[in-house]
């Protein structure tokens, strides 16, 4: 289930309109610091994928320049898998899988293995790490600086708030303001904690009856 992504730079009005002199760049990175916020406290970005396991490597569940956040649910051929520790598993074992555990933040195993179908739900969060060079055109660009476009069109004014909480706070800086900078984030996580009950819920407002597992 893709989800199309946008450069933080779509919302860099919304930032250096109250952040005069603030750098772009340190600006996106606040935005994509507060897009990593709201993820994790929402669980607002959401990926459901399919794929055929064929060996008992670690196998890439997220996109790039994204983490796993918390695994939803995982099945395998149909049957559901629990989510342990890394250090617990023995991947060499073969057999039906029971488990399943993260190598590294975008990739998941499994535990025992065999050949067949995982359908994993996973939340997802952008990359903290900074990947410049990947675009010949603008080597300048961070390519982790992007993020879900309904971030952008649901969460930007949110996100603004955030990234604003990070760049006003900035010490020593022409655009230093510590008042303002505290009132948006203040604002920010008090929005964050709202978001989080109303995407459980989804916009069909259902009853919240799952009940999460962090990894």
């Amino acid at each position: 289930m893709a989800v199309n992504m946008v450069r933080t730079s779509v919302l860099l009005p919304l930032v250096l309109a109250k952040a005069h002199d603030c750098p772009a760049m340190l600006a996106e990175q606040a935005l994509r610091l507060a897009a990593i916020e709201l993820s994790e406290i929402s669980r607002a970005w959401r990926y459901v994928t399919t794929l055929e396991v064929a060996d008992n490597t670690a196998q890439l569940v997220a996109p790039a320049h994204t983490a796993i956040h918390e695994i939803e649910f995982a099945e395998f051929n149909g049957q559901p898998l629990k989510p342990v520790q890394f250090s617990t598993i023995d991947n060499e074992r073969e057999g039906k899988p029971k488990f399943i555990s993260q190598s590294s933040p975008g990739e998941v195993i499994l535990s025992p293995f065999q050949p067949g179908t995982l359908r994993v739900s996973v939340f997802l969060k952008p990359l903290a790490t900074v990947a410049y060079g990947e675009d010949a055109s603008d080597p300048l660009f961070d390519a982790n600086n992007i993020i879900p476009d309904f971030y952008a069109s649901l969460h930007g004014s949110l996100l603004a708030k955030g990234a604003l909480g990070e760049v006003l706070a900035t010490p020593d800086s022409p655009w230093t303001n510590k008042r303002e900078a505290a009132r948006y984030r203040g604002e920010f996580q008090l929005a964050l904690q709202s978001q989080f009950r109303a995407n459980m819920r989804g916009q069909q407002r259902a009853p919240i009856r799952t009940k999460f597992r962090d990894m």
